[in-house]
């Protein structure tokens, strides 16, 4: 039996409303229009880029390291 991969794209990130945050290009932008959003949003789409442009060759540990440091700004 053979696995399929996932092939990620910039349209799987998007927020808890559905809207996308980067281009089609992979740049931060609200409803994937460059240099759209509020101040925490243009940070927020900064990150989700910097994620698709570097975490496809990590390995599962590496991403689970990643996840533990976004946790730690997590309010309880």
């Amino acid at each position: 039996m053979q696995r399929l991969q996932l092939v990620i794209s910039p349209a799987h990130f998007v927020d808890r409303f559905g809207r996308r945050v980067l281009t089609n290009a992979g740049q931060p932008g609200m409803d994937g229009k460059e240099g759209v959003g509020s101040t925490t949003e243009e940070q927020r789409n900064r990150v989700a880029a910097a994620i698709y442009a570097n975490c496809e060759h990590l390995d599962n540990a590496q991403l689970d390291e990643i996840v533990a440091w976004v946790r730690l700004y997590r309010k309880k």
